[in-house]
């Protein structure tokens, strides 16, 4: 090509691909001889969006001053709802958000998700820029589409500031969102122990429970925070409360194999044989948990009985030889259990062979010729060492 017929125009880029790219100096330039070309600085791209709508999430206050003045329109809305504000405050760009708001930017403009800017500010996580929205009477009384309020946002992204704001304007710490959930039910699910007591302090609601019925002691057992159960037992949550299936926060504590959160429930007189509604006790949780020895055997040790029967009629042991678990097997072994049957005429070590665990069965005929209790592991060593030495 020809060098002296060669001629350049800014126009040859795509401004919104510029924009995009956050290529501001390029864009500058292109603004700066806009009147040359056929191009409006409120055109819209296929999402929608504006160039004050890149600008602003970019944060690039000089560049968007530059769009204002050639007439930018500072309320104009792309394919979501959204307004530049917006996209400011969901960058967290609290200076852009000021020049746009000196502009006539609508501070309560409701995008498609029926979210303000003021939302956009929490999840953008600049508590600075949060506070400013408010301070210019931003609403906080809203919803979103799915019943989400600032309450439930400022707790999902940790912003104890606003949560105080609202408590102090009275918003209410026990609304419900979309989904079913309550600010505490998210600060325990988070484990956010300063945010629960900020909302305890509140007068949120400690005995709110779930679709699944689960109280919060369950929820923080599930999340393995013992700070946080510690903290709602000393606010009276019940220990022993059970949930649709009939599960206490111990059975779940158990099923998640934590010894220190079972010694934790424990202490705080949890019901050790409460069985949920198919009979199962913390103990036939344990029973079939092939790395939960440790808990078992702490089940044990603070009188957890082993002979109780599921609705099926099996005990712990028939538990563990079902699922082919020897060390629980050996830790609940007892000779008076061995001719105990479950409802479908089962015994332990039948259990065993039918679902195909011969080591179950051997270790059952080793330990039964075995009287020493305190043998019991060195019994299982020997089976495996025995088993080594058939292989070869």
């Amino acid at each position: 090509m020809d060098a002296d017929n060669f001629e350049f125009s800014f126009m040859d880029f795509d401004l919104f691909e510029v924009a995009r790219n956050g290529c501001i100096s390029v864009l500058n330039i292109a603004l700066d001889n806009l009147d040359i070309y056929d191009f409006s600085v409120d055109t819209q791209d296929r999402n929608g969006n504006s160039l004050l709508h890149y600008v602003a999430s970019a944060g690039n206050v000089e560049t968007a001053k530059k769009l204002i003045s050639l007439g930018a329109y500072t309320n104009i809305l792309n394919g979501k709802g959204a307004s530049p504000l917006h996209s400011a405050c969901e960058h967290g760009h609290l200076d852009l958000a000021k020049l746009l708001l000196a502009h006539n930017s609508k501070l309560n403009s409701v995008d498609f998700l029926g979210e303000t800017p003021l939302f956009k500010a929490v999840r953008g996580g600049n508590k600075q820029l949060t506070k400013f929205l408010i301070s210019c009477h931003a609403v906080v009384n809203n919803a979103n589409k799915i019943d989400e309020r600032l309450m439930h946002l400022a707790v999902a992204y940790d912003d104890e500031e606003l949560v105080e704001v609202l408590l102090g304007v009275g918003q209410d710490p026990n609304v419900v969102s979309g989904c079913g959930e309550t600010p505490i039910q998210l600060a325990i699910k988070t484990s956010n122990s300063s945010m629960l007591n900020l909302l305890i302090k509140g007068n949120a609601n400690t005995r709110i429970r779930d679709h699944n019925n689960s109280t919060l002691l369950h929820l923080a057992v599930k999340q393995m925070d013992q700070t946080i159960c510690q903290t709602l037992i000393s606010h009276g949550l019940e220990v022993n409360a059970k949930d649709c299936e009939g599960s206490t926060p111990l059975h779940s504590a158990v099923e998640a194999n934590s010894a220190a959160m079972v010694k934790l429930l424990l202490d705080n007189q949890a019901d050790i044989n409460l069985a949920d509604h198919d009979d199962y006790t913390p103990l036939h949780l344990a029973a079939r948990n092939f790395n939960g020895v440790e808990v078992l055997e702490l089940l044990l040790k603070n009188k957890a009985r082993s002979d109780l029967k599921t609705y099926c009629g099996d005990l712990p042991l028939h538990i563990a030889a079902a699922v082919g678990n020897t060390r629980g097997f050996i830790a609940l072994y007892s000779k008076k259990y061995l001719n105990c049957m479950n409802k479908m005429g089962l015994t332990a070590c039948q259990l065993a062979e039918q679902e195909g665990h011969t080591v179950i069965v051997q270790l059952n005929y080793r330990l039964d010729k075995n009287d020493s209790v305190n043998h019991k592991i060195p019994v299982l060593k020997q089976l495996h060492g025995s088993r080594r030495s058939i292989a070869k």
